[in-house]
């Protein structure tokens, strides 16, 4: 074995750990972004629960300031379910708390689908970069084999089983470097020449 095919060899070898080191690298970032996509999922969550609870603290602030209206009502001598004292309830206290308990649900919903979005593209950023590694690690592999084909360091070797011919048998290369291919009997081929 000649030092260029050793050379060829190693250096095909440190091709393959550097490959298996890319899509290795590859799969690692894949690993991380799947794990931010959990946790942007989470934080949604999170968000959501906090909208939510703030939702739960106005309908306890707005069961308060309803019973305090009541409680008024009744202390006065006014019934509090009709007249002014039922307008001011439903104008001052309910319809606002209405409104903002509706803004919070919405909140809620979309901090859910924002952070599902945002998960869903690391997880696709993740998997583009687990498929770029892989791509450039094959390239690489195809090109650093054939830079050591190229340059001849398995010219020597045996690579092949042996096949038993060669091209310049086949073709009757003479010493000389011409070609000795035997003719048809007429001497001349093609077309023009009945051939």
């Amino acid at each position: 074995m000649s030092a260029g095919a050793i050379f060829g060899a190693i250096g095909l070898a440190g091709s393959v750990l550097q490959y298996r080191s890319t899509v290795a690298s590859g799969k690692v970032q894949k690993t991380i972004m799947e794990a931010q996509a959990r946790n942007k999922r989470l934080e949604g969550r999170v968000e959501a629960v906090k909208a939510k609870e703030s939702a739960n603290e106005i309908l306890r602030r707005t069961k308060r300031a309803l019973a305090s209206n009541i409680a008024r009502g009744y202390s006065s001598g006014v019934l509090p379910e009709v007249g002014s004292a039922a307008v001011f309830s439903e104008q001052q206290v309910l319809r606002p708390a209405a409104l903002d308990v509706g803004i919070l649900e919405q909140d809620a919903f979309l901090a859910i689908e924002q952070s599902e979005r945002e998960a869903k593209n690391l997880e696709y950023r993740g998997a583009m970069a687990a498929r770029q590694a892989r791509t450039q690690a094959i390239t690489g592999l195809v090109m650093n084999v054939a830079q050591v084909g190229l340059s001849g360091a398995f010219s020597g070797m045996n690579l092949g089983g042996g096949s038993g011919y060669s091209a310049s048998a086949l073709q009757g290369v003479s010493k000389a470097g011409t070609t000795n291919v035997p003719l048809p009997s007429g001497g001349r081929v093609g077309i023009g020449f009945g051939g």
